[in-house]
């Protein structure tokens, strides 16, 4: 009876041990895509003139546009690429950090696009970088974009003329969303801040990402 009993009882333990292990993996599951914040940004983008010399190095060509001097909506040197490089369609009016950050990246981009795709990229369609308003979700503090320190990403062409479209394969299973997830791990490298299609409503057709003072990864 005594060995019933201690059976009774390890058979108890055991079906307690395994629920919690169940929660534990439904708690994981439910966590996954929370935001990773890793504290302030320590990145130091060149400003001014020294970052026009910078995108000079790399022979990109830019003009200036006419930005807001003063107020939350300024922009520190503000650029539109003018050349063929950096790939982004249409050309945004941005800042030149954000332009050398972007331009410093897309090299990255190519060789996801060839590993998991077999081709590299044509250009990067994108929603725009400067738009003088506040944060989505936050009315009272301004978004990186009104200080064109953001830029958001909506799809991607191949050189074989496939398009990525970051609002339909995002939540497939192929090729393409392993590239776009791929894409958003390696920016969470290089940018301050990496929001998806798994932050919020505001995100579910473009991959946002910024050079403010905080570090976020979204992917």
């Amino acid at each position: 009876m005594l060995a019933a009993q201690g059976k009774r009882a390890g058979f108890g333990v055991a079906r307690a041990l395994v629920g919690a292990l169940a929660m534990l993996a439904l708690l994981a599951g439910c966590t996954r895509y929370e935001p990773r914040t890793r504290g302030p940004s320590t990145t130091v983008w060149p400003t001014g003139g020294s970052c026009l010399v910078a995108l000079a190095d790399q022979g990109i060509a830019v003009r200036p546009w006419p930005a807001p001097i003063s107020g939350g909506c300024a922009v520190d040197t503000p650029v539109v690429p003018a050349g063929d490089r950096p790939l982004l369609s249409p050309p945004p009016r941005t800042s030149c950090a954000m332009l050398y950050a972007w331009s410093t990246f897309e090299p990255t981009v190519d060789q996801l696009a060839r590993r998991h795709l077999g081709s590299g990229l044509r250009s990067v369609q994108n929603y725009g970088s400067h738009a003088c308003r506040a944060m989505t979700g936050n009315r009272s503090r301004l978004s990186l974009h009104a200080s064109a320190r953001a830029l958001d990403i909506a799809a991607f062409e191949l050189a074989n003329g496939d398009r990525i479209v970051v609002q339909t394969a995002w939540k497939g299973r192929g090729p393409e969303a392993a590239f776009l997830r791929a894409v958003a791990r390696a920016a969470c490298e290089r940018f301050s801040v990496v929001l998806t299609p798994e932050t919020d409503a505001a995100h579910q057709d473009h991959i946002h990402v910024d050079i403010g003072p905080w570090k976020v990864c979204d992917a």
